[in-house]
């Protein structure tokens, strides 16, 4: 069975970064989710790292700034993400410091990576679609 971790980052100190946080609690609420692992990330960066291993899929889920208009739910690529970061995105820069630096850590199989961004602080309608699309990204999983 192939395995998927989703990994919500935000920072609970910060009301306009919750977005992640919030998807995990919704995510969390489902029952349909037993078949996926589910991790509440923090703040992100380089203590991420070991989910990375022994998993095929990793999706990351947090709020975005500049990839799309205000309150839409977007999927990003890995790539995209680390070539694209310029003045958006997201305030951690310890994340993409660990997107940018996933294929030289010998990582073997590396996993799938993506990004389900949430533009602005996340209203509930918002969080319900992050995480239906975080499922939906996790099914996909070959």
């Amino acid at each position: 069975m192939k395995k998927c971790r989703i990994i919500c980052v935000g920072n609970s100190l910060v009301a306009a970064d919750t977005a992640g946080l919030q998807v995990f609690d919704e995510l969390r609420s489902r029952s349909c989710c037993h078949q996926v692992e589910i991790i509440n990330g923090g703040l992100g960066g380089l203590d991420l790292l070991p989910f990375f291993y022994d998993c095929d899929t990793v999706i990351l889920v947090d709020r975005v700034v500049g990839f799309a208009e205000l309150g839409a739910v977007v999927r990003l690529g890995r790539d995209i993400l680390c070539d694209n970061w310029q003045g958006g995105y997201s305030p951690s820069s310890e994340l993409l410091y660990l997107l940018k630096s996933l294929p030289f850590l010998g990582i073997s199989p590396m996993p799938t990576v993506c990004m389900i961004g949430i533009e602005g602080a996340g209203e509930r309608e918002t969080i319900k679609r992050a995480a239906d699309m975080a499922l939906e990204v996790a099914r996909e999983t070959p």
